[in-house]
């Protein structure tokens, strides 16, 4: 299993990356990443219900929030090679074709995808259409990772949740808590979802923690055969810490009846 942030974003997000202490709505710092190169314009969509204009969506690759993230940080070169790669997968056949299924939702669910959530009665090719683009993000992400100190991000899924935390579950750590109202934020909330925490240094002493919704990024794989952890559902084959203490400890002896016939 691969879990990756959610490869979708708003303008605000992009702006918030570049100012963590304005306000995300303000058009100067956009205008400021569209000048300088450190953003792209993102892909605007017009969602039409009934065939009729339903309102108008701009979204962004999440790849942006790093290109503002580096333009912040002053590694500038870093930014406009990070936008070059979110223009560059905005373009892609694999993010038209995620804006073309959003362009078939009613605005209001278009943005509830933007923002990590699938709704209920979406069509059957949207998550994986997401799963796509997610791919692909990380794949360009890791490219530019080689070359530059890009925000840590560490992913995993929701074991427990209590009334002011939840315990997440990390694919490359240890189990680590996180303010509920975190994860209600990134709307991964519910045991079993994807989280994924984006640690951004600010100094030697300080940092911006962000919880943002993740994605299972695998293909979906049949497994024939007999799993006592999901029968056939790959994403539930994964050994827990729980099922580790489960399997634990010494084996009972296997005993083997064998029929014995007695001549008489």
């Amino acid at each position: 299993m691969t879990i990756a942030a959610w490869p979708l974003a708003h303008r605000s997000r992009v702006v918030h990356a570049y100012k963590p202490g304005g306000r995300s709505t303000l058009e100067g710092p956009f205008r400021t990443l569209r000048k300088h190169a450190w953003a792209t314009a993102g892909v605007r969509l017009a969602p039409r219900v009934d065939r009729r204009l339903a309102g108008q969506l701009t979204i962004f690759s999440s790849l942006n929030i790093e290109s503002a993230r580096m333009a912040r940080h002053g590694d500038l070169g870093a930014a406009v090679r990070l936008a070059l790669s979110a223009a560059e997968l905005e373009d892609s056949a694999e993010f038209g074709n995620l804006s073309r299924i959003l362009s078939e939702l009613p605005v209001v669910d278009a943005r509830r995808v933007v923002e990590g959530v699938i709704p209920d009665g979406a069509p059957a090719e949207l998550t994986e259409a997401v799963r796509k683009v997610a791919r692909r993000t990380e794949q360009l992400r890791t490219r530019e990772l080689a070359r530059a100190a890009l925000a840590e991000v560490t992913a995993g899924r929701v074991k427990e949740v209590h009334d002011s935390y939840v315990l997440l579950v990390l694919m490359n750590g240890p189990e680590t808590l996180i303010p509920r109202w975190m994860a209600v934020a990134a709307g991964r909330e519910r045991v079993g979802a994807f989280l994924a925490l984006v640690t951004d240094k600010l100094d030697g002493s300080s940092a911006v923690v962000e919880a943002v919704p993740a994605i299972d990024v695998d293909e979906d794989v049949q497994t024939g055969g007999f799993s006592p952890f999901g029968r056939d559902n790959r994403r539930l084959t994964t050994v827990t810490a729980d099922d580790e203490r489960v399997l634990m400890g010494e084996p009972e002896p296997l005993r083997v009846l064998v029929p014995v016939t007695i001549a008489s």
